[in-house]
């Protein structure tokens, strides 16, 4: 007879119950033990280890095998291990200086170019440009002898020149003080109030101004930042633009510098109180530099002459026989125009008279050239200029034959030429001293081809002037000059009469010819403007380094 068994209301089955405890004691008793479980972490750490350390990770394994040695620390293998791995880990990995003593010992590295990226943002502040906010008060001078703490002393200075206050929320009160300055405006006011006070103020609307406590966490958290947007003259190099913007960032400390290549622009942005200064500053060292007018002159004069006086005689006499041999005929010299005869019979010969003509012929020719140009230069910068032509000069062809021997045509590659500039060269380098005197550094080439060749290619003569030269302003000078003479005299006539003193005249033709060449080149430098040093500098304001200057 079986016997059914019900549970009671709220309580369990007394089977069931046994079942589960049954069943929790054999959990218990196969679940590892803390002890168990730290070693075989720690023995799957170790083998990690020993892999990295095959790899040549050796920091890697050194880390593994510590932490397998503090998870089981009875096993002394792991902690050998470890120490054996630490000197090899120590030399793979040597250790680092704080960094707040890296950044003390040794100077951040220079960067490459001191213009930052461009960005969407500098884009926007060239096409929205608005003025900063600038306070409107009471205009006039006032005298102030007031005492109080740093709060009403603000106040009362703020309301005499019709200016509201509020202060920033942690800002103390202090002790008393007093506050003297004898005929000031609102800015010598408000600034003299800033130094007394240990504050700065920012101006938040034409009336309305906030008073912060000074400290360099204040100046980032409330100054405002503000961005300028200066445009480069087009005679600004790119190593002279990159001076200056390193300069200027690294005095002011500005966050962001950028340059629009496109544009010429340079966008500064930085804290109010330094960009002003800094963009003051910038425009100051990117005043345009001097310019210089060099006239170059280029005077060429040609002379050629040619003489000839004398009698022209046949520096030749012809001797013939006038009788007849064999019954041959007789022959009468070509150009003879007549017959001086002597002898007589079998010994009959005869002189030919040629014409004689007197000479006297003079050609003479005298060219002149001017040629005159004006080069604009800035100060320091090199300019050019040619006169002449330009020669191609062939480097490289084909020579050979035409065809082949057996049949066909050889391919003929094109030749290659270059261009040789024939002529005068002029290099000027202008620099300006003072308003009165520019030093001019010159180099000058001729190059004129010879008549002669190499190989078929022609050779080229060159003469190079290179020189410097210091003249006042206005001022011309001769630099340099080419001179080119040729003279050529010939004699022709009797020999022996010829060389007669006074009677040999009669008996020779004399031909006489000069040839004169000479280039010379004149400058004269002018001041197309001041030079920088001459203008007037404005004083630009600042304050100290660790409490500049807000703009008022």
């Amino acid at each position: 007879m079986e016997r059914e068994v019900y549970p009671r209301p709220g309580g369990r089955c007394r089977h069931t119950f046994v079942r589960q405890l049954a069943l929790f004691v054999l959990l218990v008793a196969a679940w590892p033990s803390p002890s168990l479980r730290a070693a075989d972490e720690a023995a799957k750490l170790y083998e990690e280890g020993r892999k990295a350390e095959r790899a040549g990770h050796i920091v890697q394994a050194y880390l593994l095998f510590s932490q397998a040695a503090a998870l089981e620390p009875d096993n002394q293998f792991y902690w050998i291990k470890a120490q054996a791995m630490q000197a090899r880990a120590a030399l793979e990995s040597p250790p680092k200086p704080p960094a707040s003593e890296t950044a003390k010992n040794e100077a951040p590295p220079a960067a490459s170019s001191p213009f930052d990226g461009l960005t969407a943002k500098d884009l926007a502040a060239e096409r929205d440009l608005r003025p900063p906010v600038e306070l409107q008060p009471a205009s006039g001078q006032r005298d102030f002898d007031l005492t109080g703490d740093a709060k009403s002393l603000w106040e009362k200075v703020a309301q005499t020149f019709a200016l509201d206050t509020v202060f920033d929320g942690d800002y103390p009160s202090g002790p008393k003080l007093r506050f003297q300055l004898t005929n000031v405006d609102y800015r010598g006011a408000l600034h003299g109030l800033e130094a007394a006070t240990g504050s700065f103020a920012i101006p938040v609307s034409k009336r309305l101004i906030l008073v912060v406590k000074d400290s360099e966490q204040k100046r980032k958290d409330v100054e405002p930042v503000e961005a300028a947007v200066i445009p480069v003259p087009q005679a600004a190099t790119t190593q002279e633009l990159t001076e200056i913007a390193q300069a200027v960032r690294q005095l002011f400390s500005l966050e962001h510098v950028a340059f629009d290549t496109a544009a010429k622009k340079v966008v500064l942005r930085g804290r109010d109180s330094l960009i002003e200064p800094a963009r003051l500053l910038f425009e100051e060292m990117l005043r345009n530099r001097a310019q210089v007018s060099v006239e170059v002159q280029l005077i060429e004069v040609d002379f050629s002459s040619s003489l000839a006086y004398g009698l022209d005689l046949t520096p030749t006499i012809p001797l013939t026989y006038l009788n007849s041999i064999l019954n041959s005929p007789i022959l009468i010299p070509s150009g003879a125009t007549g017959i001086l005869s002597f002898g007589g019979g079998m010994t009959l010969f005869g002189i030919g008279i040629a014409s004689t003509s007197m000479m006297a012929q003079l050609t003479t020719g005298d060219t002149r050239t001017l040629f005159k140009s004006v080069l604009h230069a800035v100060d320091g910068t090199a300019t050019s200029m040619h006169v002449g032509t330009r020669l191609p000069v062939l480097t490289s062809g084909y020579f050979g034959p035409a065809s082949f021997s057996q049949g066909g045509t050889v391919y003929t590659p094109p030749p290659s030429f270059t261009f040789e500039d024939l002529g005068v060269g002029l290099k000027v380098t202008p620099h300006v001293n003072g308003i009165e005197e520019v030093t001019l550094e010159l180099e000058t080439e001729f190059k004129q081809v010879t008549g002669q060749s190499l190989n078929g290619i022609p050779i080229i003569s060159s003469r190079k002037y290179t020189s410097s030269v210091r003249l006042r302003e206005g001022d011309s000078a001769v630099v340099a000059g080419l001179l080119t003479s040729d003279e050529a005299r010939s004699i022709s006539g009797v020999a022996g009469l010829a060389q007669i003193p006074g009677l040999g005249g009669l008996f020779r033709l004399t031909n006489k010819s000069l040839q004169t060449s000479e280039v010379i080149l004149v400058i004269k430098p002018s001041l197309l403007n001041l030079p920088p040093d001459e203008l007037p500098t404005p004083a630009i304001f600042t304050g100290s380094a660790t409490r500049p200057l807000t703009p008022l």
